[in-house]
């Protein structure tokens, strides 16, 4: 099983509309409405081929009740949510269909307490224990939570179980110290986490080594429609997927951190492994949802992607 962590999962509603104006009453034709945050699209995108998965959360108010009956029933996925006071957020995007432009709106997120962060803790120890791998995904609700990976891969590391790292800013650098087995920033984390642009492939792969140095195992840059860079013992490799019709990119990152956490659990080969992930994520573009996809659509693109060791 592989255990998903979410600190601040959402509604993500999406409406959909001709044409977005200012101070105008707006009647929308139709709209979709799931659970997001970046663990709970990971639990989505494992369930979409087949694997076993649950996603543990804080959870706040009727939104929280909502996101959980969400995943639950429409999804497959179980849920452990942790529950706290406030209200689950909303994230709401409008999506001007003719210009395929999005406007998003980000509610904050409930705060947490020591208490409730404590009780988290417990939670995350009774059952990383049983997991095959864990993903610690996205930031927290408020800066009080910053230490909050590294205590979960702490525990994780007592249960020796390895842990994929998905996060940015505070609690990414502080989560760093504790060692995951694997983590996946993107181009523009990476830039913050390292202070400097990265604009050549050069400097990405620098700061693929930087990483390595911290004593992680396997790093994996993700740079979007240009696919990623992994690097893990002596395999460096540049994975660029094919060309497709992108419909949202929102969520491919996710749907990457799932097609390892497959591949890892699965036993399968690094090259394997990271192909999964590539088409997972490339498959994921491919439609509006986040993680509605077909295992025989991620089947046709792990082919088509191609590989291309470092270059001296």
């Amino acid at each position: 099983m592989i255990l998903t962590v979410t600190p601040n999962p959402c509604i993500d509603k999406t409406l959909f509309i001709r044409q977005l104006t200012a101070g105008a009453k707006i009647r929308v034709p139709r709209y979709s409405c799931i659970t997001g945050g970046k663990g709970c699209n990971v639990s989505r995108a494992v369930r979409a081929m087949g694997g076993e998965t649950n996603a543990l959360f804080f959870a706040a108010g009727h939104t929280g009740k909502h996101a959980v009956e969400m995943l639950e029933q429409d999804d497959g996925v179980p849920c452990l949510p942790v529950w706290v006071s406030g209200m689950t957020r909303t994230i709401t995007t409008v999506l001007e269909e003719p210009l395929h432009r999005q406007t998003a709106l980000f509610e904050p997120g409930p705060p947490v307490n020591r208490e409730e962060y404590q009780a988290f803790l417990q939670h995350f120890r009774e059952h990383a224990c049983r997991a095959a791998l864990v993903t610690l995904n996205g930031a927290a609700s408020n800066a009080g939570q910053d230490t909050l990976y590294f205590d979960l891969i702490q525990i994780a590391h007592a249960c020796d179980v390895p842990v994929i790292l998905d996060a940015y800013g505070a609690i990414f650098a502080e989560a760093l110290k504790a060692r995951p087995y694997m983590v996946k920033p993107n181009l523009e984390e990476m830039e913050a986490l390292t202070g400097k642009r990265l604009p050549t492939r050069r400097e990405q792969w620098e700061a693929v080594d930087f990483l390595l140095a911290q004593g992680i195992t396997l790093v994996v840059l993700s740079l979007g429609d240009q696919g990623a860079l992994v690097a893990s013992g002596d395999w460096h490799c540049h994975l660029l997927p094919p060309a497709i019709q992108e419909v949202n990119p929102v969520g491919s990152g996710d749907a990457l951190v799932a097609g390892f956490a497959l591949g890892l659990t699965q036993g399968r080969s690094l090259e394997d492994t990271a192909r999964l992930g590539i088409a997972m994520g490339t498959a994921n573009a491919m439609t509006w949802d986040i993680g509605v996809f077909h295992p025989e659509e991620v089947a046709a693109l792990q082919s088509r992607i191609t590989i291309t060791p470092r270059q001296p």
